[in-house]
């Protein structure tokens, strides 16, 4: 199932929800949107709804690392990560996303939430691989464990 991921602004939270397969290319959107909110927020939660999520690359799990990262900055809050039980679950558990999200596995009530699709970003082959390598660095900075495979991973890259 081709991905989509989309935004939503409910109140002071910000809702980001992944449907279906997620990889790098689709990723540029996301971080054009997660630049403009950490610009000058003004939201005191931050959701991401995975329980239609299929598959997330390692480009999409370094960008919520950052999500964590950048939200770390401005609140004692950990954002909030709805999932359902499964193979995308434990990805999220083996790169230690447990540490820096609370992980619900059924939101309590996202029914209503008006949620608007991402726009598109095009960027040139230069900007995809830098991209993608401040991904890779962000999940290196959850854990010892990530630092040790992310970082050559994002070694290898460059």
């Amino acid at each position: 199932m081709e991905g989509a991921i989309y935004s939503s602004t409910v109140g002071s939270v910000e809702y980001i929800r992944f449907v279906g397969v997620i990889r790098y290319s689709q990723c540029a959107g996301l971080e054009s949107y997660i630049n403009h909110i950490f610009e000058s927020p003004t939201f005191s939660g931050l959701a991401v709804d995975l329980e239609q999520a299929e598959m997330l690359d390692s480009t999409a799990l370094g960008l919520l690392a950052r999500l964590s990262i950048e939200f770390k900055k401005i609140s004692s809050d950990k954002p909030t990560i709805f999932i359902r039980t499964g193979e995308l679950a434990h990805i999220l558990k083996r790169v230690c996303f447990d540490q820096v999200f609370n992980i619900v596995s059924r939101p309590e009530n996202n029914e209503g939430i008006e949620y608007v699709e991402l726009a598109s970003v095009i960027q040139d082959e230069k900007q995809v691989l830098k991209s993608v390598v401040e991904a890779h660095k962000s999940l290196a900075q959850i854990s010892d464990e990530n630092k040790n495979y992310f970082t050559d991973i994002t070694n290898a890259i460059k």
